[in-house]
């Protein structure tokens, strides 16, 4: 006789359940020799062991030579400056001047001589020029303010240094102007009377 089926109960599911994967046995021994290493390998690692322990002595400072000077300050500009002393020759000085007989035609004409400036600016603004003047004065040059009128109504003020008596004092304060700054100089000569 045949067997007869069971019949499933009431509420159960029909599906086939599915067959459960099981893990390897040799998986499962390598994994277990591998966490047995690391355990022993924390073992070795004891924090009483010394091996393991962090040297506390801090390091010695390197050994410097003690300095022969009392450690105070240290002015060296008392030895540099003789040795960076610069000698200005004097000047003779100037011959007198032959004293001749006034003649009436040499007093009625006034001596013309030609003085030389330089322009170190012109500015619309008053107070730029005096900005520009004061800088001029305290590099020690003579500076003077010269107000110009144009032909459409405007005033410019001019900053102009000087006079100066000849070209070579003239170049003089050029080069002092220009080591601080002021390159685009105008070079003016003026004949004048005395």
């Amino acid at each position: 006789m045949a067997k007869a089926r069971k019949t499933p109960r009431r509420g159960a599911s029909r599906a086939r359940s599915k067959p459960s994967r099981r893990v390897p046995t040799w998986l499962i021994a390598v994994c277990g020799v591998v966490l047995g290493l690391f355990i022993a390998f924390l073992f070795q690692l004891e924090p009483g062991r010394e091996t393991v322990k962090r040297n506390t002595v801090p390091p010695q400072p390197a050994v410097t030579p003690a300095p022969s000077k009392p450690a105070g300050p240290s002015y060296d500009f008392y030895t540099l400056l003789p040795e960076s002393e610069v000698v200005v020759p004097k000047a003779p000085p100037p011959p007198p001047a032959p004293v001749a007989e006034a003649k009436p035609e040499t007093a009625a004409k006034p001596a013309t001589s030609t003085q030389y400036y330089l322009q170190a600016g012109s500015f619309r603004q008053r107070s730029e020029a005096d900005r520009v003047r004061a800088q001029i004065l305290l590099m020690g040059l003579d500076v003077r303010l010269e107000d110009a009128k144009l032909a459409n109504g405007e005033t410019w003020h001019r900053v102009q240094v000087g006079p100066f008596a000849d070209q070579n004092k003239r170049a003089q304060a050029e080069q002092t102007l220009a080591g601080n700054g002021f390159s685009n100089l105008l070079r003016q000569q003026r004949t004048g009377t005395r």
